[in-house]
């Protein structure tokens, strides 16, 4: 991650709060193994190298609901990386797994995330509030959504 990146993570940045094998090898499993969230490494097809990673939390089992998250490293930036795993993870979820409704938070400033929901095909709901918390403090967040018939529609 770079400060890019970094200045959207909430809380402490995972490069502060451990390392980056970390994550990977553990961070990362703990969410998974305690049914809150799961995250993937999106590579390059060819090369195999890390671009970025995309991933669920907050995940509510019988409300069949769930955040969608990513980020996309420097390099791999401008190549619509994080709108294809969004989809492909939207799908597998919405309709592999009958989840019900995916959303994702944007800070109002974060642009480019914002502009990913959009191309994705979520639905801008409204604005949180001071809803979100980021290494400059509290920040408003959009809140977009999408649903399985959102899928079909498109």
């Amino acid at each position: 991650m770079d400060g890019r990146t970094d200045g959207w993570t909430g809380g402490c940045s995972r490069r502060q709060c451990c390392t980056r094998t970390a994550w990977c090898t553990s961070v990362s499993h703990a969410l998974r193994e305690s049914g809150d969230g799961i995250h993937f490494a999106v590579t390059d097809r060819r090369t195999e190298r890390l671009m970025g990673t995309v991933g669920l939390k907050k995940t509510d089992w019988r409300g069949r609901t769930s955040e969608v998250g990513y980020w996309v490293s420097p390099w791999g930036r401008g190549h619509g990386i994080a709108a294809e795993a969004t989809r492909a993870l939207a799908h597998w979820l919405l309709t592999g797994h009958r989840f019900e409704r995916l959303e994702l938070r944007a800070a109002t400033a974060n642009t480019a995330s914002r502009k990913t929901a959009l191309r994705c095909g979520f639905h801008r709901e409204g604005i949180l509030r001071n809803a979100g918390f980021v290494h400059d403090g509290r920040v408003d967040l959009v809140l977009f959504s999408l649903v399985a018939d959102d899928l079909r529609a498109s």
